[in-house]
């Protein structure tokens, strides 16, 4: 393998938001097909569970603040895991929030350190990969929340409402792609819905052109 090559998988797999972005891809890719294999619906769950560890690692810059996320990503795990088991009104609605409130942490965390870095590397190319899915699944999270508090907000050509199931309509909703399958129904769906569109499409036009930015004025200086 050429010494270039072998440099920048280095550097990727080194970079701390690597792992974050790779669990994030295996989420979008192995989850159907284990959870096909398995019958359980858990596997979204545990994918979701990878996600939080990587997540705590990847914003883990300050000590205070990674007791904050630690402590969110442990109740919204063993949350889930009671709400698997229990199956009753208030560990279902204290997973939602919790899942809810340690993305938008992780969101806005992972926004923060991209305004604040002044060179493009392979951390912040990663952390920017991230963060784009990391929006998806916080929006996948908000719309479980408003089927929660809503039902029927949502309407399924091939299924239900479920979390995997708003996981992908999430995916579909930020990159504009808009299948047709899934439909938001209610005013709250289609408010959220109607964000998470805009908000896709503002990240990727300001996030490109800040990196173009910081690499034009990173070639001048050399």
């Amino acid at each position: 393998m050429p010494k270039r090559v072998k440099s920048v998988i280095t550097t990727i797999l080194n970079a701390r938001f690597s792992a974050l972005f790779f669990t994030i891809i295996l989420l979008l890719l192995l989850r159907p097909f284990l959870a096909g294999a398995t019958g359980l619906n858990i596997v979204t769950d545990i994918f979701l569970w990878a996600i939080l560890i990587s997540c705590v690692w990847a914003v883990h810059e300050k000590r205070k603040h990674q007791g904050i996320v630690l402590s969110i990503a442990i109740v919204a795990i063993l949350t889930d895991l009671l709400d698997f088991f229990l199956r009753n009104a208030m560990t279902s609605w204290v997973s939602k929030f919790a899942g809810v409130l340690f993305f938008a942490y992780a969101v806005v965390a992972i926004l923060l350190y991209l305004a604040r870095e002044e060179e493009v590397t392979a951390d912040m190319i990663m952390a920017a990969a991230s963060e784009y899915v990391l929006i998806g699944i916080l929006f996948a999270f908000l719309y479980v929340l408003v089927e929660a508090a809503y039902p029927g907000s949502f309407s399924f050509s091939g299924g239900e409402a479920d979390r995997p199931g708003l996981l992908y309509f999430s995916v579909v909703t930020l990159t504009t792609t808009g299948y047709g399958d899934v439909l938001p129904v209610s005013p709250q769906a289609r408010s959220l819905a109607t964000l998470e569109a805009l908000t896709g499409q503002l990240y990727i036009a300001i996030t490109v052109a800040r990196l173009v930015s910081l690499y034009t004025v990173r070639k001048t200086k050399h």
